[in-house]
């Protein structure tokens, strides 16, 4: 049985349902049936966890402040979601969430297995490229996904995942974002989020699908300095205050299980309208690398399937991308 569903949950639940109240140990001893020591060792289990909690001698314990961690106790509860994080792993420090996903996933995990770290030393994305992961100031996750589109439309994960994301930013913290395709979301052309896939197929068939996300929240500038090939930004750093990681998760995880259930129904056509509205790169000039080869032209937007619509310099050929790294952006004025 998982801690946020067990007795050590259940003191958690009574403390907050006081809304700062105290609570005596005999009540929450009574209540769950065990003793008073019980009682006390799961305080300092909490304490431990970093929810501060004062001990009256007459009164008993009460709950003043509850930490912002992306622990199993203030998330899975929350949840307003059918799939996505219901199956919950929460680590203080991984190398890679993506790394851990893939090793549950291949020993079974279910679909929309989330795998959360508070720090990451390996953190990475797109070409093994360093993603900085300073502890407690970011959303590291990772999802597991095994209801897939086929193995040609998987790319389109990508894309709509993205696109959940620059929604989350606008609605829930009024920010203008944009996408860079494939994989990145900017804030005034600073990156702030960024997201890798990786999946494990057989022939034709993908087996699992694992969704990596990297958010820069409560970074400050200097904790984003690095030899980047782009710079980089936080909702915090944006928003001039600090915001709450528990709920930016929450809200995350809800909009990509409405996006991902609605992609496997409808389609990316169903999205491309506004996907293409959010774009960083469209009406721009760009250069992309494919493999050896560089195209540069003009983005004149993408196909119902994803993929990048170029207008080759010199505008007389339009180039079809499907994979690629886009090395330069100029916008044309």
């Amino acid at each position: 049985m998982q801690e946020y569903q067990s007795t050590y949950g259940q003191i958690l639940g009574l403390l907050k349902a006081k809304q700062g109240q105290p609570v005596s140990g005999p009540e929450l001893a009574s209540q769950l049936g065990i003793s008073r020591t019980a009682v006390w060792k799961h305080i300092q289990k909490l304490s431990a966890q970093g929810y501060s909690i004062q001990t009256h001698p007459k009164d008993g314990y009460q709950l003043t402040d509850v930490p912002d961690l992306l622990i199993p106790e203030e998330i899975v509860p929350a949840l307003r979601t059918s799939a996505f994080g219901r199956t919950y792993h929460h680590f203080q420090q991984l190398g890679s969430t993506n790394d851990q996903a893939i090793m549950l996933a291949l020993q079974g995990a279910p679909h929309g297995s989330v795998i959360v770290a508070e720090e990451q030393t390996e953190g990475r994305g797109r070409f093994r490229r360093q993603w900085l992961s300073a502890k407690h100031a970011g959303i590291y996750m990772s999802i597991v996904l095994r209801e897939c589109l086929p193995l040609n439309d998987i790319h389109q994960s990508t894309l709509v995942t993205s696109l959940s994301l620059a929604r989350i930013f606008r609605d829930h913290y009024g920010l203008s974002s944009s996408i860079k395709w494939p994989n990145d979301i900017l804030i005034q052309h600073r990156k702030v989020c960024g997201i890798l896939a990786e999946m494990q197929s057989d022939n034709d068939a993908v087996r699992f699908l694992v969704m990596g996300i990297g958010i820069n929240a409560n970074h400050q500038f200097d904790q984003l300095e690095g030899p980047f090939r782009y710079p980089a930004t936080s909702l915090a750093a944006e928003l001039g205050s600090k915001i709450k990681r528990q709920d930016l998760l929450l809200a995350l995880l809800h909009q990509l299980e409405a996006d991902y259930e609605r992609l496997l129904r409808q389609g990316f056509d169903s999205f491309l309208a506004e996907f293409e509205l959010f774009s960083n790169l469209l009406g721009a000039t760009v250069t992309i690398r494919c493999g050896t080869m560089d195209y540069t032209g003009k983005v004149l937007g993408f196909t119902p399937q994803g993929a990048l619509r170029l207008l080759l310099h010199g505008g007389w050929e339009e180039k079809v991308i499907w994979v690629g790294d886009v090395t330069q952006v100029v916008r044309n004025l």
